[in-house]
């Protein structure tokens, strides 16, 4: 039970790929799955409550071909509720669909760039942390995206390219796109049996709208003993822009998060520190600075509650920044949030 516990707490990914999901038809070589969560989650800040429950709902579709050959669809959309402010909406966040066997998997559509895999080492808390591991767009989960996943022995290897989206130029009669294309790839090892993971991974795209270059690299390192885990990711970017004299030049972004957990029976205790700067035409700013804490309490391996709190380290006179220029905090920025949630898988 412990070890199923801290697979629950510090993968994400299983959930958000559909392993989590229940298989509702298998016959002749196919089967569908569906899956997702419902999550009750209430935030304060400064005394006050916003609701930000969610509700995913996924669909996973396999088709055999061949004893080592597969088809694949997935579907995943988020359902949120904002009733005060007209704001109820669906966000499809994966929509693709792909070939896969023993070479491992190739999708397109909406899926996952590379990054993703690297920043879940210390994306483990139930509600707060992950906010300095930032992923550039084509690293992140967009439309768009040719991905493949596969692995090796004790390594695995994901990589994604986005293509520049076509636009129908009517003025000149002709398609041109939006230059906004762009790579990622990542690699995790394994070492054998120690419950130590390295990983490493680089992004890199243009950006015609906002007129910059982006790139950035990661790496991280977790290490799993007994009911202990802690991990730790470092990221380095640099925004570089591609017309002199208009908006910033530069910036350099520079954070890394800390992370650990540890299983007490059916509790897990998380914790993390995030910090991120940005350091934009040589003006240093800080991004994000903040050390949370949670307690999950699993009922059962899909039923749990949680408490999590974030204490913000950025007090109101700091000079801060949102990666375009800097600014001096405000009360509203240097806010803590605690947040309470229910959540069931499905």
């Amino acid at each position: 039970m412990k070890k199923t516990i801290i697979a629950l707490a510090v993968s994400a990914t299983a959930v958000a790929t559909g392993a989590n999901a229940g298989e509702i038809y298998n016959q002749d070589g196919t089967s569908l799955s569906i899956g997702g969560r419902a999550e009750a989650r209430l935030s304060i800040k400064d005394g006050k409550a916003d609701d930000k429950s969610r509700i995913r709902l996924n669909f996973l579709g396999k088709q055999e071909i061949t004893d080592s050959l597969y088809g694949v669809g997935f579907y995943e959309g988020e359902f949120t509720t904002e009733d005060r402010n007209d704001n109820s909406d669906i966000e499809h966040r994966y929509t693709y669909a792909g070939i896969g066997g023993n070479f491992g998997e190739v999708t397109y559509g909406k899926n996952d760039g590379a990054l993703g895999v690297i920043t879940d080492f210390t994306d483990i808390m139930a509600y707060h942390g992950n906010s300095a591991a930032y992923k550039i767009e084509v690293a992140d989960r967009i439309d768009n995206t040719l991905a493949y996943s596969g692995s090796f022995y004790d390594f695995d290897l994901k990589a994604s390219y986005r293509f520049a989206d076509r636009i129908d130029d009517q003025n000149s009669d002709k398609f041109t796109d939006d230059k906004q294309d762009g790579y990622s790839l990542s690699g995790i090892y394994n070492v054998a049996d120690t419950g130590l993971a390295l990983a490493a991974a680089y992004a890199d795209q243009g950006d015609k709208n906002n007129n910059v270059e982006r790139s950035q690299y990661m790496l991280a390192a977790s290490y799993t003993f007994g009911d202990f885990y802690v991990a730790g990711t470092y990221v380095d970017g640099t925004d570089k822009s591609t017309l002199s004299g208009e908006g910033f030049n530069k910036a350099d972004n520079t954070g890394y998060e800390l992370a650990a957990a540890y299983t007490m029976g059916k509790t897990v205790f998380t914790t993390s520190y995030n910090y991120l700067e940005s350091k934009v035409d040589g003006t240093k700013g800080d991004v994000a600075d903040n050390f949370a804490i949670d307690a999950t309490y699993y009922f059962k391996p899909n039923f749990r509650t949680y408490i999590s709190y974030n204490f913000n380290l950025i007090d109101s006179g700091d000079r801060i920044s949102d990666g375009t220029g800097t600014s001096t905090a405000t009360k509203r920025d240097a806010e803590d949030e605690l947040a309470l949630g229910i959540r069931y898988d499905f």
